[in-house]
């Protein structure tokens, strides 16, 4: 099993003049120590307008940030959104060809349609389209990298006759991802050949039957690109330290921080959704604020996370590794026993932890534990 390292780039509360910049900048700072440590792959979100969540709105920039200053670590845009009017299929097929030329041949695009209504809602995308959006899209892409002419008309865009520049270096082209957390698209995106990000937050026993779902199916997929793409990615927190007790200690305080952002960001979450169904789309920023707020005082709140009390038992059978090395180890075991090919872990997930620390927990990391897997 692969270990990876997720770009969070969660600010906090104002003011932002110093947070911002500086969450911006270690992000890509953590990004360069997980390669000298001999992480796998670099990961980073695209998010738009989910303030204090996450403030990383160019994830192929991020990549491309951290690639200019490693050798080997893997760069994918987790996820980078296909709907044409947020950003057109060309551009994207530009600028991952662009990155990879660059980089040396280590991008990988992986995909979706945006958390929530927040964000796809900002550039006057109905949500309920974003799924035909991102499929005609993804069937799309492998063709302008591999055609000398290149010539599309469809539902929500077309491009006459040209040549899509520069190609990239993989040959035939980079790997493609896309997120997916319920069986359905689980099945759907191994039909299609492409890698699953699982961007949930759980006990990794709950995941095995979406990888048995994915791996039994991608045994008969008609890729979308020019290969099949199989590998399953799962997504958890990450806190080593050699003092356990600090590990625990430093984790708590941010447990608990996103799960009002998470409850107003992720609508398309059924449960989320519910809660404010009467609300009219699109929302105004002052009032996404308030109903944050409002979130933040219920205490039945349920987040991405596992809520409790933060003991060495309660981490590891909630998937969360934090703790020690040999604890965290025993952990990630967990996923790697249910099938999972690539964990992503999240260094830096709330905005109480030291740029520091989570550099020595990336360090740790590489130096006690990914050796184990191996």
């Amino acid at each position: 099993m692969e270990v990876g390292i997720f770009q969070g780039a969660s600010v906090g509360r104002r003011p932002w003049d110093e947070s911002e910049p500086a969450r911006l900048r270690n992000d890509v700072e953590l990004g360069v120590a997980a390669d000298k440590a001999g992480f796998a792959a670099f990961w980073a979100p695209e998010h738009h307008s989910l303030e204090e969540y996450s403030h990383s709105s160019c994830s192929h920039l991020s990549c491309l940030a951290v690639g200019m200053r490693t050798e080997n670590i893997r760069l994918i845009t987790g996820i980078f959104n296909l709907c044409p009017p947020i950003n057109h299929p060309v551009r994207v097929a530009e600028q991952i060809a662009t990155i990879d030329v660059l980089t040396h041949g280590r991008v990988e695009l992986g995909t979706g349609r945006g958390s929530g209504t927040t964000e796809v809602n900002t550039f006057g995308v109905d949500a309920s389209e974003t799924r035909r959006m991102w499929e005609e899209s993804i069937r799309a892409i492998p063709q302008m990298w591999t055609r000398d002419l290149f010539s599309w008309d469809g539902e929500y865009f077309s491009v006459p006759e040209r040549c899509v520049l520069p190609k990239p270096v993989q040959k035939p082209h980079p790997p493609l991802w896309v997120t997916a957390s319920n069986p359905e698209t689980v099945e759907r995106a191994a039909r299609m050949g492409i890698g699953v990000a699982m961007f949930s937050f759980a006990d990794p026993e709950l995941l095995r039957p979406l990888v048995e779902i994915y791996k039994s199916t991608i045994e008969k997929a008609e890729p979308v690109g020019e290969f099949v793409h199989n590998k399953i990615m799962a997504i958890c927190p990450l806190l080593c330290l050699d003092d356990s007790d600090e590990a625990r200690r430093v984790y708590s305080l941010s447990m608990g921080l996103i799960a009002p952002h998470f409850t107003v960001y992720f609508d398309t979450i059924p449960h989320n959704f519910a809660r404010f169904a009467d609300e009219t789309r699109p929302i105004p920023q002052t009032r996404l604020r308030e109903m944050i707020d409002e979130a933040s005082r219920d205490p039945d709140l349920r987040g991405p996370m596992a809520l409790g009390d933060p003991s060495p038992d309660f981490f590891y059978e909630n998937g969360m590794c934090v703790g020690n090395p040999q604890e965290v180890l025993a952990t990630m075991r967990r996923f790697q026993d249910v099938g999972i090919d690539q964990l992503v872990t999240c260094p830096a997930a709330g905005w109480h932890e030291t740029h520091e620390v989570s550099l020595e927990s990336v360090r740790l990391v590489g130096e006690k534990v990914i050796p184990e897997l191996r």
